[in-house]
């Protein structure tokens, strides 16, 4: 039997509830529960997985305060994510989509010390194995590594020993380990580059720079080595790769010029087998290189600017092809593209005003501007290059409030169309209104599809993209679904008696699924779950 896409089912079901089905003939006789219960779990719709409140709690008030699932992260096909106590009580769980099956890991015991934030953070998959950085009061910031069962939940190694912390990130998979850096004790070394593959013995110092450093790149999948740029305040910005060994980790490129305390690597984007990346100096000014690792292969693109106090924004890669923006003092935007050749690196267009790159859909750039009278602008601008072009007005319903002005929250591109959340009535505290929006580049093709999006910045609505072209959004007290019309828009019906999903957010793929959290009323948030497809 052909499996019908999800999106269909459900808006074919709606239509025939909303009378456009059948007559009806009078009440179905009355099931058993298992039957019930059968058809329930063949039904699509969200379900809560499980409760996360230890046993007894009483839940507070403030939402933000609210223990719930974090950092959700699929490992080899099994969910794993945290959840923490305001005493900074936190367990790692895991979860295969089953109440029985989403289990507690392992708890680790109340705290004092003053942390600001998670006690677990980093987690990174590495094969079937969990790596992530933990604060213990005994260890301190410390390496674990977790196998999914408590006695497998361990520190890696004591890096620094006692309750010294060993400070970094950059958490990269290289070679089927895990590459990281350290930041040593001030006065036992600088920033350093470990390489490990989850036991003590294994867990070794590839270099030591020397000195405090920021690193920022990405690893390259074909030559398997991670290629990195380093930049301190006193010395350079250099270009580095590594495949995870001593002999094996070389200085690529010196670029001679001192890193600056605002930032001197402005991003980074690995495109296939190349990394681009913007370097600003006073110098210099703006400009865009690429590397693939080699001393050859790495080149001056393009400046983008005279200035190095020009803003820019994270790129979007679109087939191969870079987009990203720059806005100067003016504020003047500037819509860039680059296929990493010199020739292949072009400004498409310029605006005399702020704005933000939505994404690339039909050929176009499409970027979101303010009207002088107070609503948005969608336009468009031809990747092959030509004048920019005006698709249409989206109006602002608090344009007369001159405070009330709209602005952009998010934006996600999906099989050729973007959708994209739109505040209003606020471009820092919480906005009057969210609406969602979809457009294919075209006047036509530009529609609003929902409004009521969940507006705290502490909860705000993520779009979660699906493979059908459909999308996934929180609003009005529930998960929503979009086919891209207004008429496939809708409420998605729970499938857990007497809860709704409000609030949802981080949702994440893992298999067939799609976990989230949500706050279904007390006692507090849960981890529910959708199946992709019917």
């Amino acid at each position: 039997m052909r499996t019908r896409s999800w999106w269909w089912v459900v808006a074919a079901g709606s239509v025939l509830g909303c009378g456009a089905g059948p007559e009806a003939v009078g009440p179905e006789p009355l099931r058993d529960g298992a039957e019930v219960h059968a058809r329930m779990e063949a039904a699509w719709g969200t379900r809560e997985v499980k409760q996360v409140l230890p046993p007894g709690r009483t839940p507070g008030t403030r939402l933000d305060k609210e223990p719930r699932p974090e950092l959700l992260t699929d490992v080899a096909g099994t969910l794993y994510f945290v959840v923490q106590e305001e005493d900074q009580r936190i367990a790692l769980w895991k979860s295969d989509g089953t109440t029985a099956g989403t289990v507690v890991v392992k708890a680790f015991p109340p705290t004092n010390a003053i942390l600001g934030g998670l006690r677990i953070g980093r987690m990174t998959p590495v094969g079937s194995r969990l790596f992530f950085h933990c604060f213990e009061p005994a260890l301190g910031w410390e390496l674990w590594v977790s196998d999914g069962t408590e006695g497998g939940t361990r520190p890696v190694a004591d890096l620094t020993p006692g309750p010294g912390d060993s400070g970094g990130g950059g958490f990269s998979v290289l070679n089927g380990s895990l590459s990281f850096f350290r930041n040593a004790p001030a006065g036992q070394g600088g920033t350093e580059l470990w390489h490990t593959d989850g036991t003590a013995a294994g867990t070794v110092r590839v270099m030591d720079f020397g000195r405090y450093t920021t690193p920022y790149g990405d690893v390259l999948p074909t030559s398997g080595t991670r290629v990195f740029l380093t930049e301190d305040f006193e010395e350079s910005v250099r270009l580095w790769r590594t495949d995870g060994t001593a002999a094996g980790t070389v200085q690529v490129k010196d670029f001679g010029i001192p890193g600056r305390y605002q930032r001197t690597i402005m991003w980074t984007q690995r495109v296939e087998d190349t990394l681009l990346f913007v370097l600003q100096d006073a110098v210099n000014g703006t400009r865009l290189w690429r590397t693939d690792g080699t001393a050859s292969g790495t080149r001056l693109l393009k400046r983008l600017d005279a200035s190095a106090d020009v803003a820019l924004f994270p790129p979007q890669v679109v087939d191969g092809t870079v987009v990203f923006t720059l806005t100067d003092e003016g504020p003047s935007l500037e819509v860039w593209k680059t296929d990493g050749t010199e020739a292949g690196t072009l400004r498409l267009d310029a605006f005399g005003r702020d704005g933000q790159l939505l994404g690339v859909a039909g050929g176009f750039a499409t970027v979101l501007t303010r009207t002088e009278d107070g609503h948005s602008k969608l336009w468009r601008l031809p990747m092959a290059g030509g004048p920019k072009q005006g698709v249409a007005v989206l109006p602002n319903p608090y344009s007369d409030d001159p405070k009330a002005v709209p602005g952009l929250r998010n934006a996600v591109t999906v099989d050729g169309r973007i959708y994209f959340a739109r505040t209003l009535g606020a471009t820092v505290q919480t906005p009057r209104d969210v609406d969602l929006w979809v457009t294919d580049g075209t006047a036509e093709g530009t529609r609003q599809l929902s409004s009521g999006l969940t507006r705290p910045d502490v909860f705000h609505s993520p779009l979660f993209g699906l493979d059908s072209g459909g999308l996934l959004f929180s609003a009005k007290g529930n998960v929503w679904v979009t086919d891209g019309t207004v008429q496939g828009t809708h409420a998605v019906d729970s499938l857990t008696a007497n809860k709704t999903p409000a609030e949802a957010a981080a949702f994440t793929r893992v298999g067939g699924q799609v976990f989230f959290r949500a706050l279904p009323g007390a006692p507090g948030f849960s981890l529910w779950a959708i199946p992709l497809s019917q």
